[in-house]
């Protein structure tokens, strides 16, 4: 794939969308209640934020695809309904799964690429 800085394989934006996807799932892991007990030592503001600047680096890599939008939509208003007095997780793992399944809508290689 032709990127802003050069190419990458299509084994590398692979490689990137899989490690992404499992970063979004980790948020997922940090406020289910039943495995948030395991993961107590983990800010989630900052895992949000984090994985946001991630994905906002990415956004310029991949040359703006539209789907990265979409992930970084779908994060923002997951963090605000985490941070929401009357927080549902239901209504959080929507959006966390909505914006995992995005991730393998981004564009692979050259004959996918914008």
């Amino acid at each position: 794939m032709k990127t802003k800085y050069g190419s990458f394989t299509a084994d590398q934006i692979r490689e990137t969308k899989r490690s992404l996807r499992g970063s979004i799932f980790f948020v997922l892991l940090c406020i289910d209640p039943e495995t948030a007990h395991e993961h107590t030592e983990v800010d989630v503001n900052k895992l949000f934020d984090n994985l946001l600047f991630k994905i906002d680096g990415l956004n310029e890599i991949l040359m703006h695809q539209k789907e990265l939008v979409d992930i970084m939509s779908l994060l923002q208003e997951a963090k605000i309904q985490y941070n929401r007095p009357d927080y549902d997780f239901s209504i959080c793992r929507k959006l966390i799964l909505d914006a995992g399944s995005e991730v393998l809508k981004l564009k692979d290689g050259d004959s996918d690429a914008v």
